[in-house]
């Protein structure tokens, strides 16, 4: 898997760390879009752990159920779903910053874990450079500048080579977390953080034009991002372990967290 501003093949790494140390027999992958940047490529690795891709957008994952075939793989559409039973690990990447309510996703994901199981948790840096430098980006689409520049640039380059998406929904982040807010939700769900890595330094608006053509660049910045506290990077992982009862609910969106919900559901005209 090539690498990319984001850390796509860090996180493949990293979660197929995990895998290979415990060595799951079903993992449940949680919001997995349409599973073409980790599902598939660990179903692959793993052929003797059973696989489950859950997501509620029915496009992903009928795009999933025709595009990869695997034996030890299954897509499901959530409503769909039905009683999964327990899993020995639990995989939620880039899920948590869409959720209504995240104190109820993680009871969720609790209620499905198997006795000494774990979930690996991937996320953004709600305060980190992706997230600033998305909120640039939603600001120049707003006010129609993006359009402008983006027309310009596809005259003078021409257009971009698709990419394989993660998922087809449109379902722009409405939780933006500090490192401490999360450490702080974690606890009060009975979770404890076992083992925690970054992802990029930088990534998102921007940064992904800048490094999209010079490998050397997207290494140094995975590299980077081992090197500086969590609250400097754009993405955290983590493998949680189940620990005390959960305790009172603590996550409430503040006023940042709201106006950044407001500028994203009016970017993607959802509101």
């Amino acid at each position: 898997m090539l690498e990319n501003s984001y850390g796509f093949a860090k996180r493949f790494d990293f979660v197929a760390s995990v895998i290979a140390s415990r060595y799951p027999a079903r993992v449940l992958d949680i919001g997995c879009g349409t599973g073409a940047n980790l599902t598939v490529p660990l179903a692959r690795r793993f052929a003797d752990v059973d696989f489950v891709g859950v997501d509620s957008d029915v496009a992903s994952i009928g795009f999933a159920q025709r595009e990869y075939r695997t034996g030890n793989l299954h897509f499901l559409v959530d409503q769909d779903a039905g009683e999964l039973g327990s899993f020995d690990m639990i995989i939620a990447s880039e899920v948590i910053e869409h959720v209504e309510d995240p104190d109820a996703f993680l009871a969720f994901l609790r209620s499905r874990l198997a006795p000494d199981g774990c979930i690996v948790l991937t996320l953004p840096n709600g305060l980190g450079p992706s997230e600033f430098a998305s909120l640039l980006g939603t600001l120049l689409h707003l006010s129609g500048i993006y359009a402008l520049l983006r027309a310009l640039k596809h005259r003078l380059l021409g257009r971009p080579a698709p990419q394989v998406l993660d998922t087809l929904a449109v379902s722009p982040h409405i939780n933006f977390f500090s490192y401490r807010q999360l450490q702080a939700l974690l606890a009060s769900n009975g979770f404890a953080i076992q083992d925690y890595r970054p992802r990029t330094l930088f990534c998102g608006f921007g940064f992904d034009h800048l490094m999209m053509n010079s490998p050397r660049l997207i290494a140094w910045n995975a590299r980077s991002a081992d090197l500086v506290p969590p609250q400097m990077v754009s993405g955290w992982m983590f493998v949680l372990v189940a620990t005390e009862a959960p305790g009172a609910p603590v996550y409430r969106r503040g006023s940042y967290a709201r106006l950044r919900r407001y500028l994203n559901e009016k970017r993607w005209c959802i509101r």
